[in-house]
């Protein structure tokens, strides 16, 4: 009469050991930071992804399709190599009051751009093509209006390098610098961080040409 009991205290044992010595379920492996800088404070809205609570990327914090309109300032970068395996670039990102903030991949944010900032690039882009001698400024607007969606920013930069290695005119050559140097730099940087990474060179190759366009316009209005 006492098996049964000897029984049940052998698999209450046996239960017991198992339950001891069987370890809980693992947690998430942390993504190990390869390296960290700061940022300076720039604008962002975040189109997808998530916001974590560190750069071991371990705990979510935010889900960013909830916050499609919030403007987030960048303040440190880190570089990480993810539990797979994978190099990644994490921001560290708040919201205008601090309360929505984390860690969150690049290329789930567009920046943010000063279209008024852009606006005077444009003029200012116009008023140099404008006041160069005729013969540069028709052959400077031939070679804009050949701009398509598959002509590359730097084709566009050899091509005007070109120009201005061809010419005479101190004047224009200085003006031609002038130009070349807005739209290699102050329009093509606010262009680009408009992008995101898998659409990179699509996105830049249509932006110039619409970028030229908006150019060829004002020169002939």
């Amino acid at each position: 009469m006492k098996k049964p009991f000897l029984i049940i205290a052998l698999f209450a044992g046996l239960m017991a050991t198992f339950s001891v010595s069987t370890p809980a379920s693992a947690k998430s492996k942390s993504a190990k930071v390869l390296s960290t800088r700061t940022l300076s404070k720039k604008p962002y809205h975040a189109v997808s992804g998530y916001l974590y609570t560190s750069a071991g990327l371990t705990k979510k914090a935010h889900n960013a399709d909830n916050y499609p309109l919030t403007v987030f300032y960048t303040y440190k970068s880190d570089t990480v190599r993810k539990a797979n395996g994978n190099k990644a670039v994490y921001y560290y990102v708040k919201n205008g009051n601090g309360k929505v903030k984390g860690w969150i991949w690049r290329g789930h944010l567009v920046r943010i751009v000063d279209t008024q900032k852009q606006l005077s690039q444009l003029n200012q882009l116009v008023d140099l093509i404008d006041s160069t001698s005729t013969n540069t400024h028709n052959r400077i607007v031939s070679l804009l209006n050949a701009v398509n969606n598959n002509t590359t920013l730097p084709t566009l930069i050899k091509n005007l390098t070109d120009l201005q290695n061809s010419l005479t005119n101190n004047s224009d050559i200085a003006k031609l610098g002038q130009i070349i140097s807005i739209i290699s730099t102050d329009v093509s940087n606010s262009v680009n961080t408009l992008l995101n990474t898998v659409q990179t060179i699509h996105n830049v190759n249509t932006n110039l040409t619409s970028l030229v366009n908006g150019i060829l316009n004002r020169i002939n209005s």
